[in-house]
């Protein structure tokens, strides 16, 4: 244990009484101003709390909030055995004081931890209830449906027995319209046959004529220049023989002597 050395009381003899300055007042007045938040702490602490008593069951209650004050009440708690630690260095027994103010502080943390607990065990509690409320009420919910859900069931299949009935209805008439059907694709298929034989027809009888059009319009071409041709040969000759006869006229003597 350490203590602070008083080596002025310890010198003065028993029959001497020290003298007391303004200046010792004063630091005992401020220890004992410090130390009360110490006392107040120490007074608290062995009082029960009322926010230590859980709600009544079936009480709403909000685990956070509860828990935000198990949180302030521990920083609460720490700020005052910093004050009354403090306040321990003026005081002769240092170190006796600094352990009754962390006696004080370990039973007002062991009072907010024993409380985080019953808070944690009350939230599990809690949620446990609700979870066994939730799923009973769907089980409740769940038979409850049974007779619906066997109605719905049962309708679905008369309609889905209704369906397969009417599609085998359907079938059937198909199946038996398909010779008819049959018939009726052959004939359409004779009708496209014959359709591309005649146009094949007259596609080939437009191309001869298109051919002979054109041999024919060459011949007659040839003809007019063929023709030409003999026009300007037959002009030739009338040219050569009208020549022809000028000079023999010309060559004669005529009967006058001139």
């Amino acid at each position: 244990m350490i203590v602070k050395p008083h080596p002025a009381t310890m010198a003065a003899p028993v029959s001497q009484v020290p003298t007391v300055s303004s200046t010792a007042l004063t630091i005992a007045l401020a220890a004992l101003l410090l130390a009360a938040p110490f006392r107040l702490a120490m007074a608290q602490a062995s009082t029960p709390a009322a926010a230590a008593v859980p709600p009544a069951p079936g009480v709403a209650r909000d685990f956070d909030a509860e828990r935000k004050a198990i949180d302030d009440s521990r920083a609460w708690a720490k700020y005052r055995y910093a004050v009354a630690e403090r306040a321990c260095y003026s005081k002769f027994l240092v170190n006796n004081c600094i352990d009754k103010a962390k006696e004080v502080q370990r039973g007002e943390l062991q009072v907010l931890r024993e409380r985080d607990l019953e808070v944690g065990d009350a939230e599990r509690a809690y949620r446990a209830t609700q979870r066994d409320h939730d799923q009973a009420l769907r089980r409740a919910e769940y038979e409850a449906s049974l007779p619906k859900r066997a109605a719905d069931e049962q309708a679905s299949r008369e309609a889905f027995e209704r369906k397969q009935q009417d599609q085998a209805l359907r079938d059937a008439q198909h199946n038996a319209g398909a010779p008819q059907r049959a018939a009726n694709a052959e004939a359409y298929q004779k009708k496209q046959d014959d359709f591309a034989t005649k146009m094949q027809e007259a596609q080939q009888k437009g191309a001869e004529q298109a051919r002979q059009h054109e041999e024919n319009a060459k011949a007659y071409q040839q003809k007019q220049v063929d023709a030409a041709q003999r026009q300007k040969e037959l002009e030739e000759r009338r040219a050569r023989a009208a020549e022809k006869q000028n000079q023999g006229q010309s060559s004669k003597p005529s009967p006058f002597g001139f």
